[in-house]
């Protein structure tokens, strides 16, 4: 696995905590109200239970550009940088 965090256009992702089976997404006050957060929230829960090559553990830093995009684009930029981040293996 990459160490430190692979940055995308909209995502920020790093590896998460050794021996832990948990992804942890990090949504920032800044990036907008409640309703806004907790659906960006939403998206990416459901965008990394659709990818089947996800790590055990990851840390998700959304950017604010992230509010905005549509479903398909976040997919297709966290897939590539989970990809990334498990070494281009893509399981």
């Amino acid at each position: 696995m990459a160490s430190g965090w692979l940055k995308g256009q909209n995502l920020w992702v790093r590896a998460g905590r050794p021996g832990e089976q948990a992804s942890v997404l990090v949504v920032r006050r800044s990036l907008g109200c409640a309703v806004d957060r907790n659906r960006l929230k939403r998206r990416l829960r459901s965008i990394f239970r659709e990818l089947e090559f996800a790590p055990a553990s990851v840390v998700i830093f959304p950017q604010p550009s992230a509010l905005h995009r549509p479903y398909p684009l976040l997919r297709d930029e966290l897939g590539a940088l989970l990809q990334l981040l498990n070494g281009g293996l893509g399981r």
